[in-house]
């Protein structure tokens, strides 16, 4: 297996077998005390024991609690990352290089969310490119990708070599209570031609979407058919446990949403 960088936010990955088994998601909010971080290391364990690879679509971190945010409380922050000694970004990236440690092989890909280019834009620090450049000096091949972006698989299919394209957009907009955001996927699929599978985040909810047939023609004018699929990934951090008398989620009307990303 070999990754390509050909630009910042476009990638390759060169394999000799004939299919790839993927984990991927997104929002993991790693550093909340919301994570459901049992379900994480399940489904890292899963695919790690495939040989599969783990691609993040952005937000792997969640950091709400630096100094000022107005978006959390002491009480919001994990014990652990309070320290009078060590910066409070820092503690997180380290937490996240030894959970990621044991799968530092399987991890492929890591992109860019709002959180992650918040804490750049606000801190003027970027600590998605910290944790990567961590990784990769224990071997790890783990591409840093853009908030957007592509990622090509080559392999070889009886004999053949075959490539897929996966186009990748963090995502944005608000929660989509009803529709989910699936009315992005026509709109996708309209950005992203060249794509067989388009994949997001960002609002938390989880589906996946096979994308209307399309005919296509090759250059010799043989016409075929291709139904590119559209997958929202999902997220790691849990609301539906929190207490219903008040509080963000429940002024904010936010419902729970699924959980887990995709194999």
């Amino acid at each position: 297996m070999k990754l390509v960088e050909h630009f910042p936010n476009s990638h390759s990955m060169f394999t000799d077998a004939s299919e790839v088994d993927l984990l991927l998601i997104s929002d993991v909010h790693f550093d909340s005390k919301d994570c459901d971080r049992v379900l994480l290391k399940k489904h890292f364990d899963q695919i790690k024991a495939k040989g599969g690879f783990i691609m993040c679509f952005g937000d792997w971190f969640d950091v709400m609690g630096c100094f000022r945010d107005p978006r959390s409380k002491g009480q919001d922050i994990r014990p652990e990352y309070l320290s009078q000694s060590r910066g409070y970004l820092d503690i997180i990236v380290e937490d996240s290089y030894n959970f990621m440690l044991p799968y530092a092989e399987n991890l492929i890909f890591m992109g860019y969310g709002n959180h992650e280019t918040s804490i750049i834009k606000h801190r003027d620090t970027d600590i998605l490119n910290s944790l990567c450049f961590l990784l990769r000096q224990q071997g790890s091949q783990v591409v840093k990708g853009g908030y957007s972006g592509y990622f090509n698989f080559s392999i070889q299919d009886r004999g053949r070599r075959t490539s897929y394209l996966l186009a990748y957009h963090h995502g944005g907009g608000g929660a989509a209570p009803r529709s989910k955001g699936i009315l992005h996927a026509d709109i996708d699929a309209k950005n992203y031609p060249d794509a067989d599978i388009i994949v997001s985040g960002h609002n938390h909810q989880k589906l996946v979407l096979p994308l209307v047939c399309y005919r296509r023609a090759t250059q010799t004018g043989k016409i075929y058919h291709s139904t590119k699929y559209w997958v929202k990934t999902g997220n790691y951090k849990r609301n539906d446990h929190l207490p219903l008398i008040g509080g963000w989620h429940v002024e904010k009307k936010f419902d729970p949403t699924p959980i887990g990303g995709y194999f």
